[in-house]
């Protein structure tokens, strides 16, 4: 034989003594969770942040007020210092044209062949032309100032 001789014994699965147990189909509501504490909660939490955002808008508006008063304050020597620097640089491209034209016989400093660019000794532009304000600067020079400007008031 090949060891097969004895034959399993299968046992019918059957239901448990007594049966099963019912099984429940009907509908059971849901536990019903009371509304007026959340709305209780949020009703609390608005008038709180109603009056949060006033207060915090009267302080923004408090130190707005104090840093515009502060810039019209500072404006008129930010003025002055821009001036003084296109002053300073006026002189320097005037110092660097006589250095320049020292050989030309004929050659007058701060004037377009011998005319005067302005009529008045009191006519100052608001803005320099960017070529009589970088005009014997390096463009390097020039790049520098102008993404400088970007940080300025």
């Amino acid at each position: 034989m090949t060891g097969f001789s004895k034959v399993a014994v299968y046992r019918q699965d059957l239901p448990p003594r007594g049966g099963y147990s019912p099984i429940p189909w009907a509908r059971l509501p849901s536990r019903r969770i009371p509304l007026w504490p959340f709305v209780s909660l949020w009703l609390a939490s608005n008038i709180f942040g109603y009056f949060y955002h006033i207060s915090e808008k009267r302080e923004y508006w408090r130190s707005e007020m104090e840093m515009d008063e502060s810039r019209s304050c500072i404006e008129p020597v930010l003025l002055a210092e821009q001036d003084r620097i296109v002053l300073r640089q006026y002189r320097a491209n005037r110092d660097e044209e006589t250095k320049l034209m020292n050989d030309v016989p004929s050659w007058e400093v701060g004037t377009w062949f011998g005319e005067k660019v302005f009529k008045s000794r009191t006519f100052f532009p608001d803005r320099p032309h960017v070529l009589d304000y970088y005009g014997v600067a390096r463009p390097s020079t020039q790049r520098l100032d102008i993404n400088a400007s970007q940080w300025q008031i």
